[in-house]
């Protein structure tokens, strides 16, 4: 009987858990397709999606790419920020379908996602492979400067 009055008892808790672990996942799994408008910069780009037929912002995940303007921390980073721009305009023209997952928020608003081609091809994978973005995952940023801001 006591068994039976700790099962009743913990179900709910373990249902309750259960529910929460799967939305996770499955949120975080979720992906949905989308069209290039424009790229603002080499990792920030505005897409059509279902939620934003007018487009929306999107910060990639997984990768940063150097500063540009006055955001920038030297004249290297400006120029390479010029590259990344250049590059990842020639990888998403307007029109070209994408798959967007690993959807999140980022404290700005912008929407997080990881960003491919609809072959699958990999944004970040293309950009740090061209030496012209930096893995990123959160937290401090690598700098593209040399120290004391030197190109």
């Amino acid at each position: 009987m006591k068994s039976m009055i700790a099962i009743t008892k913990t179900w709910p808790v373990l249902c309750f858990v259960l529910a929460l672990v799967s939305g996770f996942s499955t949120a975080y799994a979720q992906s949905i397709d989308g069209k290039i408008l424009f790229v603002i910069d080499g990792d920030t780009y505005q897409i059509i999606h279902a939620g934003a037929p007018q487009g929306e912002k999107v910060r990639a995940r997984h990768f940063d790419t150097p500063e540009k303007g006055d955001l920038a921390q030297c004249a290297a980073e400006r120029e390479k920020a010029g590259q990344a721009s250049a590059f990842a305009r020639r990888l998403l023209p307007r029109g070209v379908p994408v798959v967007l997952s690993e959807l999140g928020r980022d404290r700005y608003g912008r929407l997080l996602a990881r960003v491919s081609l609809a072959d699958g091809t990999d944004i970040a994978a293309q950009l740090i492979g061209a030496g012209l973005a930096k893995p990123y995952e959160g937290g401090r940023k690598q700098g593209w400067c040399a120290p004391g801001g030197a190109p």
